[in-house]
């Protein structure tokens, strides 16, 4: 089989820039793929597995087929769930509990890590099952994290499709994640605005401060979680507050929205749907890894995607 030869997640747009004037790293690059390769095939052949070579690398083999299932397209939304191990048999994670929710992701090429998860997306329908056998290239190729990964780990994934979902069922998905987080923490004093922000003031402010519309600079300090942490995935500096121009297209959605109406020390809490903030980000596998790779550049956005996030902030000037 001649393969497309696909260049791993975190270096790919690099190595693509500088194997034009240095022919020696395409070299190198060749031979680590090549001897994951290898190291796949005697895997399965010292396990007696038959499976299909796809045409970028990986092996896969369909353990349930739903013939009446919805076939997974480009930029459909997918959930899933999964169990990823090392060929040595090292568990990363295994998230196969169905009495969760499935975890999401957008099927598209920048859409996952692993990579090879996101391809065989491709070659899927709903409710259908597959087991992967993944060379470290579509993998994390020679990222490490602690002892969960060692570098140039070969895979074996294991896949359930769930379903696909329209924008419409995702929002309610996200309704139900954050009044799920409200009722489970016996939260009050939250109200849902017209934009579908959930709001609650902490603290009123000075009585005699400005009040924040477009145009105005705002200076604030403040974290950021995802709904099911308590540590916070970002926050600003202590002592540094930053700003921003309210209604700047550059800003998130939530930005030019929430901090509308505020003023000098003001305390905010919000609770934001993922389509006011972090849209189109890479999801990561395990979800333990992402801070890591968001503080390496490998990934560009903190935030899960298709999850709301919560943001607490103390504005500190308004002018």
């Amino acid at each position: 089989m001649t393969k497309i030869r696909v260049l791993p997640v975190f270096i790919g747009i690099v190595m693509h820039g500088l194997t034009a004037c240095f022919p020696e790293v395409e070299s190198d690059v060749q031979k680590s793929m090549d001897k994951d390769d290898r190291l796949i095939k005697e895997y399965l052949s010292r396990n007696a597995i038959d499976a299909i070579e796809s045409p970028v690398g990986y092996f896969y083999k369909k353990e349930v087929v739903n013939a009446t299932g919805n076939q997974i397209i480009n930029n459909e939304v997918v959930g899933v769930y999964y169990e990823i191990r090392t060929t040595d048999d090292q568990l990363i994670e295994s998230y196969l509990d169905e009495s969760k929710r499935p975890r999401l992701y957008v099927h598209n090429d920048s859409g996952l890590v692993p990579r090879a998860m996101n391809f065989a997306s491709g070659l899927s329908k709903t409710g259908e099952a597959l087991m992967l056998y993944v060379p470290s290239y579509l993998g994390y190729q020679n990222y490490s994290y602690q002892q969960l990964i060692q570098p140039n780990s070969n895979l074996v994934i294991k896949m359930k499709f769930v379903d696909t979902y329209s924008e419409t069922e995702l929002k309610a998905i996200e309704e139900g994640f954050i009044q799920d987080y409200i009722e489970e923490n016996e939260l009050e004093g939250f109200e849902k605005t017209e934009d579908g922000i959930y709001l609650r003031t902490l603290a009123e402010g000075e009585e005699d401060s400005k009040v924040s519309s477009n145009n105005d600079i705002v200076r604030f300090s403040f974290q950021l979680f995802q709904l099911d942490n308590t540590d916070p995935i970002a926050e600003s500096a202590t002592n540094v507050p930053i700003q921003t121009t309210i209604g700047n297209e550059g800003n998130l959605k939530f930005l030019n929205l929430g901090l509308k109406g505020v003023k000098n020390d003001m305390e905010l809490e919000m609770l934001i749907p993922s389509d006011m903030g972090f849209t189109n980000a890479t999801q990561v596998f395990p979800f333990e890894i992402r801070k890591d790779l968001f503080e390496k550049g490998f990934i560009n956005q903190i935030a899960r995607p298709k999850e709301p996030i919560r943001f607490k902030v103390k504005i500190v000037e308004v002018r």
